[in-house]
């Protein structure tokens, strides 16, 4: 692999689920990553993959994390390799990859964490998946909060998400795994991104409907009138200074 990874893995808080620039330009304050999947990139219109990264990258600048998916689990394995070294060799500064938690990935994960190639290992939602990812190597394991949530009451497999994340976090800390990030995305509700922050993950995945929502309370409104109007009522005093 010609290009060695640049991006910076020691991170925390929220990233965002997006590809639409103004998206990310909107919230790049805030967020600390920024991840994408086959179905963002497809609802987005997006068809040139490599020349929108390159605009997300120009966007997010330097080190910032930006989360690429293998986009078929059906790809053999020197395929995804080959991929993810092409991703990395294009966007050193950037690029981490997302390899789906299934046989054929943890063998990937396993061969690209040896490379220094960082890893965010995705769709996890049970237990067994998250923790044989961070023991292939993985940088980041992702737990899909809602989709294990659904696992649980449609299926009744699994204990939930809540349980899986206790367990997860448990398990890094036994087996020294200390500079594995527990990303929770699949968040459906401002709640779960409460629930699983309180519990203890190391980042959420939101869209920006999501961020939409948490500024967004009727309290809230009523109280930003309120200063609003005082400060408005105040300036009616000619001797009213503001500096």
């Amino acid at each position: 692999m010609a290009n060695k990874s640049e991006v910076n893995t020691d991170v925390t808080g929220h990233f965002l689920d997006s590809s639409k620039l103004n998206e990310i330009q909107k919230w790049r304050p805030v967020i600390t990553g920024l991840t994408t999947n086959p179905v963002i990139l497809q609802k987005d219109g997006v068809v040139d993959i490599p020349a929108h990264l390159r605009l997300i990258c120009q966007t997010v600048g330097p080190r910032f994390p930006v989360s690429v998916e293998i986009p078929d689990t059906q790809m053999s394995q020197e395929e995804m390799l080959g991929l993810a070294h092409e991703y990395v060799q294009q966007f050193p500064a950037n690029a981490v990859i997302k390899v789906p938690i299934t046989d054929r990935g943890l063998n990937v994960i396993h061969k690209l964490a040896k490379e220094g190639v960082p890893i965010n290992a995705t769709l996890g939602i049970t237990f067994s998946q998250l923790a044989l990812a961070a023991d292939a190597g993985a940088d980041f394991v992702s737990l899909f909060w809602g989709r294990a949530l659904e696992s649980k009451e449609k299926y009744n497999e699994g204990p939930g998400p809540e349980v899986i994340l206790e367990s997860t976090l448990a398990y890094l800390l036994t087996r020294g795994h200390t500079d594995v990030r527990v990303i929770v995305g699949s968040i459906r509700t401002l709640d779960q991104v409460r629930q699983a922050l309180a519990q203890g993950a190391h980042i959420v995945t939101v869209t920006p409907g999501v961020l939409e929502q948490s500024m967004k309370a009727k309290r809230l409104d009523e109280t930003i009138r309120e200063f609003n109007d005082a400060y408005h009522q105040a300036r009616q005093d000619p001797n009213f200074k503001l500096i």
